[in-house]
């Protein structure tokens, strides 16, 4: 019994010892693999050989620098900048035009009471059937109290504001 467990342990050893060995050799000599083209990571630099004339000094060249130069292995790209939109303003402060209505006048890319007040009447409509809405009663007064809004005139739009009846001129005084 005891020649058996000897023999068992000695082939466990050499087999420990054979992984090992392949493993030394298959991972030890392994090369890194390039990055991925997903991934965006900082170029790696690389030194520049010098060539051998240059390290001949001469009465005339300038004393050689002590560090080799370094040059980045591949050009390095600019950030990438987003489009730079409009502030976004609550169109909601207009008579008449609620969640769905604001969202369907910026989805037109109507996101200011200017670009409100400078588009006609047609182009409004446009935006609000494309989104699926088809009732806009007062939407003959959004351009009014855009405008207003627009010019910074709080006072004038809120005397428009009282006129209105759910967002429509009823021509009270």
């Amino acid at each position: 019994m005891a020649w058996f467990v000897n023999q068992s342990l000695f082939i466990i050893l050499a087999a420990f010892l054979l992984g090992l060995l392949v493993g030394w050799l298959v991972w030890g000599n392994r090369k890194t693999a390039p990055p991925s083209s997903g991934t965006t990571s900082a170029p790696q630099p690389t030194r520049k050989a010098a060539p051998s004339a240059a390290m001949t000094p001469t009465p005339h060249a300038e004393p050689r620098r002590s560090d080799p130069e370094i040059v980045l292995a591949e050009p390095v790209e600019p950030p990438r900048t987003e489009p730079v939109e409009p502030p976004r303003e609550e169109l909601e402060r207009i008579e008449g035009i609620g969640p769905k209505m604001a969202n369907a006048l910026r989805a037109a890319g109507i996101r200011t009471f200017r670009q409100l007040a400078e588009a006609d009447d047609t182009t409004r409509r446009a935006a609000i059937e494309r989104a699926g809405l088809s009732f806009a009663p007062s939407l003959v007064t959004w351009g009014r109290q855009a405008q207003l809004l627009a010019d910074g005139d709080e006072e004038g739009f809120l005397e428009l504001t009282e006129l209105l009846v759910a967002g429509r001129d009823t021509g009270r005084a």
